[in-house]
């Protein structure tokens, strides 16, 4: 699939928003122009002024004249170039180089659009499908989307209302918490991410799979999903990419 053009541009912090404990909502706007060409679950990277690039998820998904991009950013104190980043978000204007990344959906989703779509995200790995799903439900058709979002701890959940909001008869969400405590009063799904999706294997026997999350969780699913009988080549992740297995 054909990747645009990548570019380098300034940005102004429009708006910085508290969302969890830890976990930061970014709204981006260009000073100028309109934002460069990418597609649905595609990233950027926020260039430090010591020449560092951080990679994030686009949360929006890709419009006509688009003026904004939305990011989900995690707050990592024992960590310089977090520390560096936030001071520079704080400033109000960052430089931004997009898009990156291979793991995203083709514009009218016409190579999927006969397929149910399964997205797994670990964290603010839900950035990334955040896009990838606004995108599919603008699009003509019915497709069935599965979507699976993994925490340790219901609070985890940093925007817990928005998957809600997109339900519809095609839309299916499954939280899934991997250490919820016995007496927290949480009743939903939990365990790992992956077995979850391996017990609703049966509803999407003929599925694109995209996961997200960082490369540990990503190849675990990737490992019992194949075992599973998923056919490898129809799982996706930006992890391939940048941390493949040798």
């Amino acid at each position: 699939m054909q990747i645009n053009q990548i570019t380098t541009q300034t940005f102004q912090v429009s708006d910085f928003q508290l969302l969890s404990e830890d976990v930061y909502r970014v709204i981006l706007q260009c000073q100028q122009g309109y934002v460069p060409d990418y597609k649905a679950g595609q990233y950027l990277e926020i260039l430090l002024a010591g020449g560092e690039a951080c990679a994030f998820s686009i949360a929006s998904p890709p419009l006509p004249g688009q003026k904004e991009l939305e990011l989900h950013i995690q707050k990592l104190p024992d960590r310089a170039n977090s520390i560096t980043l936030f001071n520079e978000l704080e400033r109000g204007r960052v430089s931004v180089r997009m898009p990156k990344g291979r793991c995203f959906l083709p514009k009218g989703v016409e190579t999927v659009s006969n397929k149910q779509l399964v997205f797994i995200a670990a964290g603010t790995g839900f950035a990334q499908m955040k896009s990838m799903i606004e995108f599919s439900q603008s699009q003509p058709g019915s497709t069935d989307i599965y979507f699976y979002w993994g925490a340790r701890s219901p609070e985890g959940f940093y925007m817990p209302s928005l998957p809600v909001h997109w339900s519809s008869p095609h839309f299916h969400y499954h939280p899934v918490v991997s250490e919820a405590p016995e007496d927290g009063g949480w009743q939903g799904r939990h365990g790992l991410l992956f077995e979850a999706v391996i017990d609703d294997k049966a509803f999407f026997t003929d599925s694109e799979v995209f996961i997200s999350g960082s490369p540990q969780m990503v190849y675990a699913t990737f490992d019992a999903l194949v075992a599973q009988e998923f056919k490898a080549e129809h799982i996706h992740s930006d992890v391939f990419e940048y941390a493949p297995r040798f």
